[in-house]
C-alpha cells in the first residue's frame, strides 16, 4: 500500500477534474479548532429578548444575518484567525479531525485551509444545530440559524472559484440548546493541490492543503 507522502507527492501539479463533483472536507475531516469561547458570546449582540440577536442565551428560532455579528468579546480567544489565519494563537487545536459536536450553550471556530493552484466552483454544505457563520479568507460571507435539529445540508454556500494560492473558510458554530450536531460536505468541480515545497519533508507535508489528502482519499474510494 502506498503511504501517505507518496499519495500527496503524486497529486502535485494535477488538475483532478470529473464529471462529479470532488470531495474536499467531509464531517471529522481536520481543520483548525477553537473550542474556548464558552459562553463569552452569549447575550454580546443585544437585547436578550431578541430572537434575532446572533449569540442569545436560548434561542431556536430561523433567522439570517447579513451582517458579521460582533464577536468583539472574543477577541482574545480566537486572536487574529479572521486576518493572519496562518498565525493562530495558542487556543486553538489542529490540524485535528473536527468533533460533529460540542458543548451545548457553547459557541466554536473552526477553520480550513486550502492550498491550491486553483479550483472551480467550490460549493460548502452544513447541517448545523444551531447557528453559523461564516469568513471566506477573512470577509464575512453567511450567517443564519435554523430551529430543530440538525438538517441534511441545510445551509449551502457557492463559494466560487479559487484563484492560486491559500485560502481560509472560517466559521462559527453556535448552540444554545439541549444538544447539538454539525455535519460538512465541501467540494468542487476541479482543483489543483499546491506543489510539495522542496525538501519533502513530513513537517512540509503537513502543509498542504487539506484537499490534498481528501482527494486521494476520495480517488480510492
Amino acid at each position: 500500500m502506498k503511504s501517505k507522502h507518496l499519495i500527496l507527492a503524486g497529486l502535485v501539479g494535477m488538475s483532478v477534474t470529473s464529471a462529479h463533483a470532488v470531495v474536499l472536507v467531509q464531517t471529522l475531516d481536520p481543520g483548525y479548532y477553537n473550542n474556548n469561547l464558552g459562553t463569552i458570546l452569549n447575550l454580546s449582540n443585544g437585547n436578550p429578548h431578541d430572537s434575532a440577536q446572533p449569540f442569545p442565551v436560548f434561542d431556536d428560532s430561523t433567522v439570517s444575518f447579513p451582517t458579521a455579528p460582533d464577536i468583539s468579546a472574543a477577541s482574545g480567544i480566537l486572536g487574529n484567525w479572521l486576518t493572519t489565519p496562518g498565525a493562530l494563537n495558542s487556543n486553538w487545536s489542529g490540524p485535528m479531525s473536527i468533533p460533529n459536536s460540542w458543548t451545548p450553550g457553547n459557541e466554536v471556530a473552526v477553520i480550513y485551509k486550502f492550498d491550491t493552484l486553483g479550483a472551480q466552483n467550490v460549493v460548502a454544505k452544513f447541517g448545523v444545530d444551531n447557528g453559523i457563520y461564516a469568513w471566506l479568507d477573512g470577509n464575512y460571507i453567511f450567517g443564519a440559524r435554523a430551529a430543530g435539529g440538525v438538517g441534511i445540508w441545510e445551509y449551502t454556500l457557492n463559494l466560487g472559484d479559487f484563484a492560486a494560492g491559500t485560502h481560509y473558510l472560517q466559521l462559527l458554530l453556535e448552540d444554545h440548546g439541549g444538544s447539538n450536531g454539525y455535519a460538512v460536505e465541501i467540494t468542487a468541480d476541479t482543483y489543483t493541490p499546491a506543489p510539495v515545497p522542496d525538501g519533502g519533508s513530513t513537517a512540509a507535508l503537513c502543509g498542504l492543503a487539506f484537499g490534498s489528502f481528501f482527494l486521494a482519499r476520495r480517488k480510492r474510494s
